[in-house]
C-alpha cells in the first residue's frame, strides 16, 4: 500500500473514531453508540476538558465514592443525670445550695430539649438515721430539685414522677464500715463514715429521650 493510501486509511479511520463519541458536559467522553464512558487499553475512563472531579466524577470511574444507602429509625434512649447530694444540699438539708443553681441551671436546658420526653427525679439516702426518716428526706431533696427546673423552664408535664427512694438503693454501708473500723476515736470514725457513704447520697434525674438513629445499610 503506498504512503498516500496508508495516509487515506488513517484519516477515514480517525475521523470514523470521533464520529463514535461525543463530548458530555460531565467531563467524560461517551459513545454515541454505546453511551457508555469510553475507556483508555488500561481500562481508565476517558475524560475530556470539561472534567472536573469535585463536581462531574463518577462512581464507575473511581473518581467519586458510591453513596451508601443510610436507614433511620426513631428509638427511645435513657439518660441518667447524676446529682450529689452533699453538692446540692447541707449534710441532712433538703434547702438548695446557692452555688448548686449554676449547675441545675444547665440541667433545665438539657431536659429542655425537644427530644425528651418524660423526666423521672429521684432522691436517694445513704443508710444513717431510720428508715422512715430518709425515705422523707428523700422525697424533700426530690421535690426540691424539680420544683427548681421547672421554675426555670421546664416543662411540669414531662415530670412523669418525682420521687423519694430512701435508702433502698444504698450500696456503700458494707464497704465504707470496714473501712473505717480501724479508727478509735469514735467521732473520726463517725465523720469518716458520712465521707465515705457520699456516693448514696443524690438526686438522679432520669431521662427518656426520643432520638432518630441513621444507620448505614451494609
Amino acid at each position: 500500500m503506498t504512503k498516500q493510501l496508508k495516509l487515506a486509511a488513517l484519516v477515514v479511520a480517525l475521523v470514523a473514531s470521533a464520529g463514535a463519541v461525543a463530548h458530555e458536559k460531565n467531563g467524560y467522553t461517551i459513545s454515541q453508540e454505546s453511551r457508555e464512558v469510553v475507556r483508555n487499553n488500561y481500562g481508565e475512563c476517558w475524560k475530556n476538558s470539561f472534567f472536573d472531579k469535585e463536581t462531574h466524577g463518577l462512581v464507575e470511574c473511581g473518581d467519586k465514592e458510591e453513596v451508601q444507602p443510610v436507614e433511620e429509625r426513631w428509638v427511645d434512649e435513657e439518660k441518667t443525670i447524676r446529682l450529689q447530694a452533699n453538692f446540692l444540699f447541707g449534710f441532712d438539708q433538703a434547702t438548695l445550695r446557692p452555688e448548686a443553681r449554676q449547675t441545675l441551671n444547665q440541667v433545665a436546658q438539657e431536659v429542655s430539649s425537644s427530644d425528651v420526653q418524660s423526666i423521672r427525679i429521684e432522691g436517694h439516702t445513704d443508710f444513717m438515721g431510720s428508715e422512715k426518716y430518709n425515705q422523707a428526706l428523700s422525697e424533700k431533696r426530690a421535690k426540691a430539685v424539680a420544683d427548681y427546673l421547672v421554675a426555670q423552664g421546664v416543662d411540669a408535664g414531662k415530670v412523669a414522677a418525682v420521687v423519694g427512694l430512701g435508702e433502698t438503693q444504698q450500696q456503700m454501708q458494707a464497704q465504707c464500715e470496714n473501712e473505717v473500723k480501724g479508727i478509735k476515736n469514735k467521732a473520726k470514725r463517725r465523720s469518716a463514715l458520712i465521707a465515705c457513704i457520699e456516693p448514696d447520697r443524690r438526686v438522679d434525674v432520669r431521662l427518656n429521650k426520643r432520638v432518630l438513629e441513621r444507620k448505614q445499610v451494609q
